[in-house]
C-alpha cells in the first residue's frame, strides 16, 4: 500500500483512499482502493479496491490519487494509471453515502495520453465547479512535462480537457484555494528536488504566475523531498500550512508556515522523525497527508516500507502547534 490520501466528509467520516498492489514497486499491480474510519481514525474497514489494473493489458499500474469534496459533500476521487512511459490515462470515482459505494465518472477529456499524473486535493471553486492538477508525464501528447489543471462543471461526475499552469519540470502538485486566489505548490525535480515551488492565480485559473519558495531541506544528508503537502489552515485562512518530508534515513516530516498573502514560508518547527522500523530495507517512506479533525488536532498519514516489498500506510495523531 502507498500514497495515502483522506479526507473527512460532511458527516464526519474518514475516507482514507490509496494504491493497494502486490508489492511496492514499479510493475506491482497497484489499483486505486479506499477504506472507512467512522471513530476518527482509530480504525478503517478492510480495502475496497475501486478498479483493478493488476491485469490491465493498456494500464497494468495505478499511481498518484486526488481527492476532495464536491458542494453537495459527494467524495470525488481521480487516479492516474499507466504502462511506464508508453500509456496513460486519469479514471474517477464520486461516492454520495461517504464511501460505502462508488460510481464511475467521465475523464475521457483526460486522456488517454493527455496528461499523466493527478495528485493533490481537488478544490470547489464558484458555480458550484471543482478543479484539480496534476503533472504530466512521458508518453502524453503534446505536453510530457508541466503542471496541468481540469475543472468540472458538475460535481466531478465529467471533467474538461487539461490546460497547462506552468511548463517547470516538477510533479506532484497540490491545489489550494483563498477566495479568487489559487496557489500550487509543486515537488521540484532534477536539480531542484529539495526545492518546492508555489504556482498563483488570481483570477480563479485562467493566469498562472510561478515562484521559488523559500521551503527547503533541514538535514544535511537529505537528496530530495517526498510528495509535498498543503493547505489553508482552517482555523486561519490567512494561514499555509505545508509538510515537507526528507529522504533519504534518517529523516524527518517539517512542518512549514506560510502567509497568504505574502506568499512566504517560514519553518515552524520539526514535526517528527521517522520512527525507525527494524528490517533492513525498509527505507521507502512518505508523501504525508494531514485531515483535520478540530481545534488544532489533526490526524497525518504517510507510508513506510519496502521499496520493492510491502509498504504500510501509518497514522500519527498531533496538535499542531499553530
Amino acid at each position: 500500500m502507498a500514497w495515502p490520501k483522506a479526507i473527512k466528509t460532511l458527516n464526519g467520516t474518514i475516507v482514507l483512499a490509496y494504491l493497494a498492489g502486490q508489492f511496492h514497486g514499479s510493475k506491482g499491480g497497484h489499483s486505486p482502493a479506499v477504506s472507512v474510519s467512522k471513530d476518527k481514525g482509530r480504525s478503517f474497514s478492510d480495502p475496497r479496491i475501486l478498479k483493478d489494473f493488476s491485469e490491465n493489458i493498456n494500464y497494468p499500474e495505478s499511481g498518484n490519487l486526488a481527492m476532495g469534496l464536491a458542494a453537495d459533500g459527494a467524495i470525488v476521487l481521480l487516479a492516474m494509471a499507466y504502462k511506464g512511459n508508453e500509456a496513460n490515462h486519469i479514471f474517477g470515482w464520486r461516492s454520495e453515502d461517504d464511501g460505502e459505494t462508488w460510481e464511475p465518472v467521465d475523464t475521457s477529456a483526460l486522456g488517454p495520453n493527455k496528461t499523466g499524473s493527478v495528485s493533490g486535493t481537488i478544490i470547489q471553486i464558484p458555480g458550484n465547479k471543482l478543479m484539480v492538477a496534476g503533472h504530466y508525464r512521458a508518453g502524453s501528447e503534446p505536453y510530457q512535462t508541466g503542471i496541468w489543471q481540469s475543472i468540472s462543471d458538475d460535481g466531478g461526475k465529467t471533467w474538461q480537457k487539461p490546460e497547462m499552469i506552468t511548463n517547470i519540470n516538477g510533479g506532484e502538485p497540490v491545489l489550494m484555494r483563498s477566495g479568487d486566489r489559487l496557489l500550487v505548490l509543486i515537488r521540484g525535480r532534477e536539480a531542484g528536488a529539495v526545492r518546492q515551488y508555489l504556482a498563483v492565480s488570481e483570477d480563479l485559473g485562467k493566469t498562472w504566475r510561478l515562484e521559488l519558495t523559500s521551503i527547503d531541506a533541514q538535514n544535511n544528508h537529505t537528496l530530495g523531498l517526498a510528495h509535498p503537502f498543503a493547505m489553508i489552515n482552517p482555523s486561519n485562512p490567512a494561514q499555509l500550512i505545508a509538510l515537507t518530508t526528507e529522504r533519504p534515513l534518517p529523516g524527518s516530516i517539517w512542518l512549514w508556515k506560510g502567509d497568504v498573502d505574502k506568499l512566504t514560508f517560514e519553518l515552524d518547527s520539526k514535526l517528527m522523525d521517522i520512527p525507525e522500523v527494524k528490517a533492513v530495507g525498509r527505507d521507502d517512506y512518505g508523501y504525508t497527508w494531514l485531515v483535520h479533525l478540530e481545534g488544532s488536532h489533526y490526524l497525518m498519514f504517510y507510508y513506510h516500507g519496502f521499496k520493492r516489498g510491502d509498504n504500510a500506510i501509518w497514522v500519527a495523531e498531533f496538535d499542531l502547534p499553530i
